[in-house]
């Protein structure tokens, strides 16, 4: 009995009311404790979650454009007044029995532009703003360029440039982390789905914007060590913060659309079906202001602000200044322009956040970069007044309506008579099989009708009413040149063939204005590169803290990376053409052999061509020539001194430091004669044989 007893108090212990209540205190503790470590600011994540709320009819459009460019050009919803619904508008041509065709006129329009934009090959060039630095600047300017093959810019930049032409937003990230057990400087992609951007901005600069930043599912166990901080407790309290307990590596992937053309809303604070396992994150990057003191220290030469610092600390420090100089003997009039001038004002800086779905902070902090700005490099356009327009929007009307007229001429050609016979019902003749036999010998090509008409009634003929159905397709290339004048890109710009008649000017001209009307975008795409560009120069000149040599493609040889002589120049970021094109080195190889045939003095040799010219062989061309010509110098000293040697008297080829020697002995010239015929272990022998004599 006192054995079930003891059972019953133990049981409750365990399971019972009592135990549950010190559970839920042991988790109320256990959360507190973590509050305590990973603080918490909710009011950030739902300033972000506004702004991002802000952009849900933006998303909308986008993914309107994505469907008229490579999904189902007839998903827009109508309303049928018949049935009293909305339906998709194939749906109302289905049940009318058509299914319809598109044609994608959008698409052809997006490949021509990223055609010209691709052929017009361009790459980012530091500049120095001193003369004296323009060797560093090329070596900052191969550095990029390394970078950019090595991070694939020119498929990033392309992917870009279809990006904006449909989103009107290009987005990138640029970052020095650990990826793939290599430590580099990676450029990111950014989903426009997941962007958190200022719903005040209205600069079309950018300047005005206090808020970016972008959500991302990842692994717990990696969300964990990303933000443990070394500390595995640390890590735990995160796990606990996301309700992980049980950790699998193994995910469990759902049956859905995500290769598709189809999307569906995301959701802010929960990873989507396909994302089944992975946690979501929130990188917001925040525009702050605090107060403090700006203090120009005249004697370490630097004017900073110093936010933890009271104005009692900087005075005393002004008297302890004083009290030095005045140690040192400096004149107390002159002790100003050592002490710290300060004065009290407001400075701004961005500040980074990660944080839960929860408002934890798994980490936060300054900017840490050099650069001061956000890791994210956005361009919108078109950019007005706080909205975005993308270039595909102004298409889609257009293509609608093409769409339509071919529908319309698909229903009247299916609804149309198509070699209809009409004939009077009293001439059929019904001993000849009525009308079965009518239509069996009408639908021969030797048919034969016999019909027993009266005199004065009209006789059997067809109706055909199918070139009616064609006349909606002739509206068509008046769409199609609409589309021409609204998108800007011509025939000509496509590389279509003129027409009969055009004239040669009129056609230049068109090719002309396309490229014209493209401008805008085109400059948009460089201003984005040239910020993304320079990003990754200043982090270069941040974390490349070693000598490495760097391969420049445009000579064909390593340069000296030296991070003590390229850390603090000062450049810009000038957008130029590629000369790494193999059209660009054929031209270049043709206007120097050109240049050579005019070069009566043989100004430019051989070795000049090599070195300014774009050959395969020219490396080792200059190598071979180079050896060649040590050879040459080689040769040519060993024939001078040998006819020294045979014009000098014999005493002067002896060695100098045996001429110092034997100075000190009075020889004839014969002696110095036969003395120098002899070998040199000889003439040492008989020298010490001298010496020895002597003493």
């Amino acid at each position: 009995m006192k054995t079930n007893e003891v059972n019953i108090s133990l049981y409750a212990k365990k399971f019972g009311k009592s135990a549950k209540n010190a559970r839920k205190d042991d988790w109320a503790k256990m959360r507190k404790k973590i509050s305590e470590e990973l603080k918490n600011n909710s009011e950030l994540l739902f300033s972000a979650y506004n702004c991002w709320l802000s952009l849900a009819q933006w998303r909308k459009d986008v993914r309107r454009n994505e469907e008229f460019v490579f999904g189902d050009q007839f998903k827009d919803r109508v309303f049928d007044h018949d049935a009293c619904v909305w339906k998709t508008e194939r749906l109302l041509y289905q049940e009318q029995g058509l299914n319809p065709s598109q044609y994608n006129i959008i698409r052809n329009i997006i490949r021509t532009i990223i055609g010209v934009w691709t052929s017009n090959d361009t790459l980012p060039t530091c500049v120095a703003q001193k003369d004296e630095n323009q060797h560093e600047s090329e070596v900052l300017t191969a550095t990029l360029h390394a970078l950019y093959r090595k991070n694939e810019m020119d498929k990033f930049t392309i992917a870009q440039l279809l990006q904006i032409l449909i989103s009107g937003a290009a987005l990138s990230e640029n970052i020095f982390t650990t990826r793939d057990s290599e430590k580099d400087i990676f450029n990111n992609f950014i989903d426009p789905f997941a962007l958190i951007l200022d719903n005040t901005m209205k600069d079309p600069r950018y300047t005005d914007c206090s808020i970016v930043g972008y959500f991302i599912d990842l692994p717990l166990r990696v969300i964990a060590g990303t933000f443990s901080k070394g500390n595995r407790a640390r890590a735990e309290r995160i796990r606990r913060t996301y309700g992980g307990g049980r950790i699998d590596e193994e995910r469990v992937h759902q049956i859905s659309e995500t290769f598709t053309d189809s999307r569906i809303e995301m959701d802010f604070f929960t990873p989507p079906t396909e994302a089944h396992g992975l946690h979501r994150v929130y990188k917001i990057f925040r525009k702050e202001s605090a107060e403090c003191f700006w203090v120009h220290d005249k004697r370490k030469g630097t004017y900073k602000p110093m936010f933890k610092v009271t104005e009692a600390e900087l005075k005393a420090e002004n008297e302890n200044r004083k009290k030095e100089m005045a140690e040192q003997g400096v004149d107390e009039e002159d002790m100003h322009l050592l002490l710290l001038d300060y004065k009290f004002g407001v400075t701004t800086f961005w500040k980074y956040y990660f944080l839960t779905p929860y408002g934890d902070v798994l980490d936060d902090g300054r900017v840490k970069d050099w650069h001061e700005k956000p890791s994210i490099i956005f361009e919108l356009h078109d950019f007005f007044i706080g909205k975005i327009y993308p270039f595909v929007t102004d298409l889609i009307d257009t293509q609608k309506q093409i769409n339509q007229l071919s529908a319309i001429s698909a229903l009247l050609t299916k609804f149309s008579a198509k070699s209809l016979l009409i004939m009077h019902e009293d001439t059929i003749s019904e001993n000849y099989g009525g009308l079965k036999h009518v239509s069996k010998e009408a639908a021969r090509m030797d048919g034969i009708v016999v019909y027993g008409g009266k005199k004065g009634e009209p006789r059997p003929h067809y109706e055909n009413t199918v070139a009616q159905a064609f006349t909606p397709l002739n509206v068509v290339n008046m769409y199609l040149k609409l589309s021409e004048n609204i998108s800007g890109v011509f025939g000509a710009l496509q590389g279509s063939q003129p027409t009969a008649g055009t004239p040669a000017a009129m056609y230049a001209q068109q090719s002309q204005n396309s490229a014209t009307s493209l401008l805008a975008l085109f400059k948009a795409m460089n201003s984005f590169k040239t910020r993304n560009a320079k990003m990754m120069v200043q982090l270069m000149q941040q974390y490349y803290t070693e000598k490495r040599y760097i391969f420049d493609q445009t000579s064909g040889e390593r340069v000296l990376w030296n991070p003590e002589q390229v850390r603090n120049i000062d450049f810009e970021i000038s957008i130029v053409e590629n000369t790494s094109t193999p059209a660009y080195r054929l031209m270049v190889n043709e206007v120097l052999m050109q240049l050579k045939q005019f070069d009566t003095e043989n100004l430019i040799d051989l070795k000049g061509l090599l070195e300014v010219g774009n050959f395969p062989f020219s490396a080792k061309l200059i190598d071979y020539l180079n050896k060649r010509g040590q050879e040459r110098e080689e040769m040519m000293k060993a024939m001078q001194a040998g006819e020294q040697m045979q014009g000098a008297p014999m005493h002067q080829q002896i060695p100098p430091e045996l001429q110092q020697e034997m100075a000190q002995y009075q020889f004839s010239p014969e002696v110095l004669d036969a003395f120098s015929k002899q070998s040199p272990s000889m003439q040492e022998s008989i020298l010490q044989q001298v010496a020895v004599n002597r003493v």
